[in-house]
């Protein structure tokens, strides 16, 4: 595994990449509300939050993979240009979530920006960030030393993604290929900031 300081920026913009939020679990720790709809300080939803970070920070589009038993619900309230994909068992693991989510991706893609709805305070900067990083490579964003999300995807790793058994989760594709995994220090707590209960959502900006 490789740690890169920054980032190189050259031809980044020219690169399509897509954001898949892993949005199809229960979510069961906040009650009965999904996480996708759970609301910040300035009433955005989850979902709203992270497709306006995506937008911002150059992605060229935004797949939701949901499942039972919010899918309807959050359906309703997509924002604007999100595309919805089903995982009908996301009990087998989030990996099956990010397969789905993979297997909705246009030919033309290149990368795929895999986020989990329970992370909405990454910044748009940290999104710039990695899609300017190395173009074959699994690259990781980490805060103080620690590995978060999202994780951006080449689409030369999409079929090896695409075979593994679900109960490994992403942990197995990077364990198989640590040569392909670079550290991307970003000055970013929200990659590692993931709200699993009503006390871990951030009372103002």
């Amino acid at each position: 595994m490789t740690s890169l300081a920054q980032a190189p920026a050259r031809n980044w913009y020219l690169r399509l990449t897509e954001v898949v939020v892993l949005a199809a679990g229960a979510g069961r720790r906040l009650g009965t509300v999904p996480k996708a709809l759970l609301r910040v300080a300035d009433g955005r939803s989850f979902l709203e939050v992270i497709a306006d970070c995506a937008q911002q920070g150059g992605a060229s589009g935004v797949v939701a993979v949901l499942g039972p038993p919010h899918a309807a619900a959050i359906e309703l309230a997509l924002p604007a240009g999100v595309r919805a994909v089903m995982n009908l068992q996301p009990e087998r693991g989030m990996l099956s979530s990010v397969q789905a989510g993979i297997a909705a991706l246009a030919p033309a893609v290149e990368a795929a920006l895999v986020w989990p709805v329970d992370l909405p305070y990454v910044k748009p900067e940290t999104v710039r960030a990695l899609l300017a990083g190395a173009p074959d490579k699994l690259v990781l964003p980490q805060h103080d030393g620690r590995g978060g999300h999202p994780l951006r995807i080449p689409r030369s790793c999409f079929a090896e993604l695409a075979a593994l058994d679900p109960a490994l989760g992403l942990r197995g594709l990077m364990a198989a290929r640590p040569d392909r995994v670079v550290c991307l220090n970003v000055d970013d707590p929200g990659v590692l900031l993931d709200i699993d209960t009503p006390g871990d959502l951030r009372p103002g900006p």
